[in-house]
């Protein structure tokens, strides 16, 4: 049996999935901008931007999401991005210390605009919440658990006047979550995140 025949062929079809999704080809394709510096305050984690009247619009469509989903947030220019990599890159410094909260570990990608890739599998939280939503919160920065990993933007560029699109796509009859990593990893090849490890 030639495995490699076969391996070109599961290759191919992975990379027209990702050819696909980075081309916003999909039905369930989500794509929404936001700025740091307008996120609300944390208010001892008690007030959430998806229930702040702001920001509301961030989250209706992902109120609806309850699947699959791979997401990643993209920042408005090569410098934005740059600079902003450089607060996280900071604030990692501070590990061990007071506050900390848990952030993506840092790599070699530089002069890109995507920050970060990841993926989320289906469901709600106890709470209500699409798994999306909690997820893209703890990004944010409004999460109670400090260990729990994200961006955690509101921590580490608090006022940071930069404009970040989310896009998420929604997997409506992806079963396996093996094929989920697949497809984050090979997204993340593309893209090449400032951080994050994939």
């Amino acid at each position: 049996m030639k495995i490699n025949q076969h391996e070109k062929v599961i290759e191919n079809h992975f990379n027209s999935i990702v050819d696909k999704l980075l081309n916003e080809e999909s039905p369930n394709y989500y794509s929404q901008k936001f700025n740091i510096k307008d996120l609300p305050d944390c208010q001892d984690f008690n007030h959430s931007p998806n229930i702040d009247p702001m920001f509301r619009y961030l989250f209706e469509e992902l109120d609806t999401m309850d699947k699959h989903c791979l997401y990643w947030f993209e920042v408005q220019s090569k410098e934005k991005a740059a600079e902003l990599n450089y607060m996280i890159n900071e604030y990692r410094l501070n590990k061990g210390k007071g506050e900390y909260r848990s952030i993506p570990a840092s790599n070699k990608n530089n002069g890109g605009t995507t920050l970060y890739v990841g993926i989320r599998r289906g469901g709600k939280t106890k709470y209500g919440l699409t798994n999306i939503v909690g997820r893209i919160n703890q990004h944010l920065g409004y999460y109670r658990t400090a260990g729990t990993q994200g961006l955690q933007l509101i921590h580490c560029a608090k006022d940071f006047d930069c404009e970040i699109t989310l896009n998420v796509v929604q997997f409506e009859d992806l079963q396996n979550n093996m094929y989920l990593n697949i497809i984050e990893k090979k997204v993340a090849q593309r893209l090449k995140p400032l951080c994050g490890r994939h």
